[in-house]
């Protein structure tokens, strides 16, 4: 016969050494004014640009970091900026340190190969990290294991490179690309399928069949894709309220804002401004 426990599940413990010790992080916005510190560093920082364009210089190179970018700056190198912060400049930042190994070397551990200025090849997925960090962070929530276990899958984040144009890749029709790149560099606009179409000289229902196949998305979800991934970013300032993260992000109905952004993101946007607006956030 037997016998159902009625105790507390058993705990495991388990060893998680990392060599990546997290110190703090914080999420800039620029308004026009001020200027990146002229310094020298002891620990490491990776800068990811949301928005807008991030120039800084080192002794003999100057970096230009983009939106979509990285850059890690490197302890005992001085960097600093030729210009003012542009308006409407974003970036995350974290300060990290690499302890030093004492298993012979570190030896049997994986080591990480980053560039130290790139194109992150998921963009979504390390904002989705910092936002973590930084929400434990301002909850004083955030104890070592997790601010270090953070910090390393950013950087794994940094280091994985998506595979490269596969033949089947390049097989994807020239006007489906065309209409793709359009859509990134027109979201903000009044763009329709049959705006992109008239742009491509193209049937309009054509281009649409077109595109679901080739993406596995319709243009207009990928348009509310877009749209809403800017909208998290512009809710987490509080200068700007919904109505004007909305015009900014291409709606002129606020309530039609609103029904997009819940069913990309999976909250509203004030539920998501609560969640994330009192983050760490420096100005200037």
């Amino acid at each position: 016969m037997s016998t159902i426990p009625t105790g507390p599940d058993p705990r495991f413990t388990f060893g998680l050494r990392s060599p990546i010790e997290s110190e703090n992080a914080g999420l800039f916005i620029s308004r026009g004014t001020g200027r990146h510190a002229d310094r020298v560093i002891e620990s490491y920082e990776i800068i990811h640009v949301v928005r807008g364009t991030l120039r800084l210089c080192e002794p003999g190179r100057e970096y230009a970091v983009g939106a979509g970018e990285y850059l890690i700056l490197v302890p005992g190198i001085r960097h600093w900026a030729p210009e003012d912060y542009p308006p409407g400049l974003e970036f995350y930042w974290i300060h990290f340190r690499v302890a030093v190994a004492n298993d012979a070397g570190g030896r049997g551990r994986a080591a990480i190969d980053i560039p130290r200025h790139g194109r992150v090849g998921d963009p979504e997925r390390l904002e989705e990290l910092f936002r973590w960090f930084l929400d434990a962070q301002e909850q004083q929530d955030l104890d070592a294991t997790l601010a270090s276990g953070l910090c390393h899958m950013m950087l794994l984040v940094l280091a994985h490179r998506p595979r490269r144009a596969s033949d089947a890749d390049e097989r994807i029709p020239m006007l489906a690309r065309q209409a793709k790149r359009f859509l990134s560099c027109s979201f903000q606009e009044d763009v329709t399928t049959s705006l992109i179409a008239r742009k491509l000289t193209c049937n309009p229902d054509y281009l649409g069949r077109l595109y679901k196949q080739s993406f596995g998305i319709s243009i207009m979800d990928d348009l509310h894709t877009l749209r809403s991934r800017l909208a998290k970013t512009l809710l987490m300032d509080e200068a700007l309220n919904v109505n004007e993260v909305a015009t900014r992000c291409g709606y002129h109905d606020t309530t039609y804002f609103r029904r997009m952004f819940r069913r990309h993101v999976g909250i509203a946007p004030s539920r998501f401004r609560d969640l994330y607006s009192h983050m760490h956030i420096n100005t200037a």
